[in-house]
């Protein structure tokens, strides 16, 4: 299995194995949901299974615009998801020169 994890995509990567990508968020247990005096360990949540690298990239910025927060309309919205999306591209456009 191959796994890609890069910092702009935190707190999410992707892995790719012979049946295809996907997408996985790495999660930290709230402490309200802890035994007292116990730990919680970050543990992995398969989410998405894309076809494509290119697609595992575009809904990863899809979750990152997510974030719960009230957008005023459907193009400041956009823009935010363009611009977390086009922010994750750059980052891997200069690793390949692309």
């Amino acid at each position: 299995m191959t796994i890609i994890k890069d910092p702009i995509l935190t707190p999410y990567h992707i892995t790719r194995d012979n049946h295809g990508f996907s997408v996985v968020e790495t999660v930290t247990p709230q402490e309200k949901y802890l035994e007292k005096g116990s730990e919680g360990k970050d543990y992995e949540k398969a989410l998405f299974y894309p076809s494509t690298l290119g697609g595992c990239l575009k809904k990863i910025a899809e979750l990152k615009t997510n974030t719960g927060e009230e957008y005023q309309s459907i193009r400041e919205y956009l823009d935010e998801f363009t611009s977390v999306y086009n922010k994750i591209q750059e980052t891997f456009k200069k690793e390949v020169n692309v």
